[in-house]
């Protein structure tokens, strides 16, 4: 039988280990490292802008055909140049007046190949010849800057030689007309069959012979 002494002694015990239990302390957990924020990468710089082209427009040239029925009335039918073939006037002609060349001599052997084609922007010609041939092309398209209803913007013949002979480039009418003259029987990179004089005196002698 548990006697009060024992008692005494058992509390005793008991406050001495609560004691102990209070000094004992937890091990330290080692602090948690600070946070650090991710360095952001830097924006590429925008790249730079380039300039922006000028769209060529393309549109359809307004044409004098008052000054273009004018100048055919003034020329005689066996001065128009049509040779081999005939221009149709009216509803029917080209969208453009029809300008060829006069005193062209064609060789007797090539007068099958004079040829006219009317197109639905203008029409060429094809002339064959000795030294070269003649291609004579019209127009109504206009790209650039030049505004499509300036009908008085007649410019001179120009004269530009080519890899395969020669060009004289023009505009009359307010359509854009181009003579091109196709060496045969030169060579090199550099064909010389015609000069700039023949060649603007070609452009410069051109009559109309067709027009709406």
């Amino acid at each position: 039988m548990m006697t009060t002494k024992h008692l005494l002694a058992f509390a005793a015990i008991g406050a001495l280990t609560l004691s102990a239990c209070d000094r004992i302390k937890a091990p330290e957990q080692p602090a948690a490292p600070a946070a650090t924020e991710t360095p952001t990468v830097a924006e590429t710089s925008a790249e730079p802008e380039l300039p922006v082209r000028p769209e060529a427009v393309e549109s359809t040239a307004g044409i004098d055909w008052e000054a273009a029925r004018r100048d055919m009335a003034s020329v005689a039918s066996t001065d128009r140049g049509e040779g081999a073939f005939q221009v149709q006037s009216g509803a029917s002609a080209p969208p453009v007046p029809v300008l060829l060349p006069t005193g062209i001599v064609v060789p007797q052997s090539a007068e099958g190949g004079v040829k006219f084609m009317p197109m639905s922007d203008g029409y060429f010609a094809t002339y064959p010849g000795v030294d070269y041939d003649i291609v004579v092309n019209g127009t109504n398209e206009v790209i650039g800057a030049r505004d499509s209803g300036d009908t008085s913007a007649d410019t001179e013949p120009s004269y530009l030689a080519t890899a395969s002979g020669a060009q004289v480039a023009f505009s009359r009418y307010g359509a854009d007309y181009l003579i091109e003259f196709e060496c045969k029987n030169a060579s090199g990179d550099d064909p010389e069959c015609i000069g700039e004089d023949e060649a603007l005196e070609i452009a410069r002698k051109l009559v109309i012979a067709g027009t709406r």
